[in-house]
């Protein structure tokens, strides 16, 4: 298993590389991402705190995630228009539940 250097280090080089490739709202998505993931004791003794915790990572995680597909869906060429439809409707739905 890693330890948790390696995959701190591993993180940092994917931000590195968000920060070479990506666009303002990414880099500071991913930046928040990394900052939760960071902050995430796991030696934490209280359950609570440790559940804050996991709750902000996953949430910059979603955050991060969604960012990003709305980032590579805004250059749609003519022919993708049918499948982002498709996906905007598929999206509702599932807010809808």
């Amino acid at each position: 298993m890693p330890q948790a250097w390696e995959l701190g280090s591993e993180l940092i080089g994917a931000l590195q590389g968000v920060r070479l490739c990506g666009s303002v709202h990414v880099i500071a998505t991913a930046e928040t991402l990394v900052a939760a993931t960071g902050d995430l004791d796991l030696n934490e003794k209280s359950a609570d705190r440790f559940q804050q915790q996991a709750d902000a990572v996953v949430a910059a995680r979603n955050a991060f995630l969604d960012v990003c597909r709305e980032d590579l869906a805004c250059t749609a060429r003519w022919w993708q228009i049918r499948r982002r439809i498709k996906e905007r409707r598929f999206l509702r739905e599932q807010a809808g539940r």
